[in-house]
């Protein structure tokens, strides 16, 4: 008897040119189509941002992408602050991505510039939150690059980053970098490194990080190891700048066979607050596994510079039961559960409960955990609709 859920996201086909970024879908196709928004959301002063979000969360993206277009809507548009907009649309967005919709994800964001004219079909610029200068954040900034990049349309990108100097970011520039490197175009790639520097108001040290990495993951990727290592020891006695860049910098030598080196860099990093996240753990967790060091990824987990939170619970969980290893996959849950800890079960750790005792025979427990997640998600929805 299998319990694993099948899950089907149904992709819409937006008419975006290759040619004009500007070419974007109604939003009435949301308003007027066979997804009806008041079969999708009801009158309970429930955020936009929040129904977004649990619906990611539930792997309901098509419907979470129809509901965050209500955001530019003169019904709604006064249900959520300007921060929960941009948080919901980044959220939205960066789910896209990991879908590999980018074409969808550009549309949606240029969606969110966008609501129809009042009585005719025309788009406008008008969305507040978003054509606001002051509204557009960095986090938008690098995941719009990124998609443009990973959908090839680098030149889209590269305009796309120019035309916002105020918030000329290095990580946005790495991932043009690396576009055009992956193309061979490496006095391109050059050219925007010292455009880069030019105009990014990030220090010196920061862009130097940056651009080392983007370098060593294209050498690795060349499979000349050696190069990027000579990149790696120049950089030996400097301290890392960032968790961003810690984190990609681990990620890379840690794929690449570079174990010790990793280990080296993350026992360095955790010594400086500012260098390190719950990111960092979550990379040396993964690496750990794949390893098959299952104490070491436990012993990592637990070590007392980590705050750990709910995605952190459920990464180690997760691969606890992809390996059957149920009882420690139980341990950790229960410590979830606890009275103590401050980060509750969410629907990813529930679902990795439920597949793992499938996976090693145990029906009932996994029926068991599925009733457990009903009553945690109603629950959650009714505090929300309480506040």
């Amino acid at each position: 008897m299998s319990l694993r859920r099948v899950l089907r996201i149904n992709k819409n086909n937006f008419p975006l040119s290759k040619r004009h970024m500007v070419s974007l879908p109604d939003l009435d196709r949301f308003t007027k189509s066979n997804l009806n928004p008041k079969a999708t959301i009801d009158e309970r002063p429930i955020s936009l941002r929040f129904r977004v979000s649990s619906l990611i969360e539930l792997c309901q993206l098509q419907e979470a992408e129809g509901i965050s277009r209500l955001a530019v809507t003169e019904k709604y548009r006064g249900l959520d602050s300007d921060s929960e907009k941009k948080t919901m649309r980044n959220e939205i967005i960066a789910a896209m991505c990991a879908a590999k919709r980018h074409d969808d994800a550009i549309a949606l964001y240029y969606c969110f510039l966008r609501e129809p004219s009042l009585g005719s079909s025309a788009i406008k610029l008008c969305s507040p939150f978003l054509f606001n200068r002051h509204c557009v954040n960095a986090d938008t900034i690098r995941l719009l690059t990124k998609v443009l990049v990973d959908a090839g349309r680098i030149d889209d990108a590269h305009i796309f980053v120019k035309g916002r100097r105020e918030l000329s970011d290095s990580v946005a520039y790495s991932y043009l970098i690396r576009g055009f490197l992956d193309l061979g175009n490496k006095d391109k790639a050059y050219e925007l490194v010292d455009e880069m520097n030019r105009t990014s108001d990030d220090g010196p040290g920061r862009r130097r990080a940056v651009v080392d990495a983007t370098f060593m993951d294209y050498w690795f990727k060349q499979g000349e190891d050696e190069k990027a290592m000579e990149i790696y020891r120049s950089r030996e006695g400097e301290e890392v700048v960032c968790a961003a860049t810690g984190n990609t910098l681990l990620e890379m030598l840690l794929d690449n066979g570079k174990q010790a080196e990793a280990w080296k860099l993350f026992h360095s990093m955790i010594t400086n607050s500012n260098t390190f996240d719950r990111e960092t753990f979550v990379t040396m967790v993964n690496a750990c596994f794949k390893l098959g060091l299952f104490k070491e990824a436990l012993e990592t987990f637990k070590r007392p510079e980590l705050t750990r939170s709910s995605r952190c619970y459920a990464n180690i969980i997760a691969n606890f039961c992809d390996r059957g290893m149920m009882s420690q996959a139980q341990d950790l849950f229960a410590e979830m559960c606890s009275a103590h800890c401050v980060c509750p079960p969410d629907v990813p750790t529930f679902r990795s409960m439920i597949n793992g005792y499938a996976k090693v025979g145990r029906v009932d427990d996994a029926i068991e955990m599925l009733k457990k997640m009903v009553d945690a998600t109603l629950l959650k929805f009714a505090v929300q609709e309480a506040r």
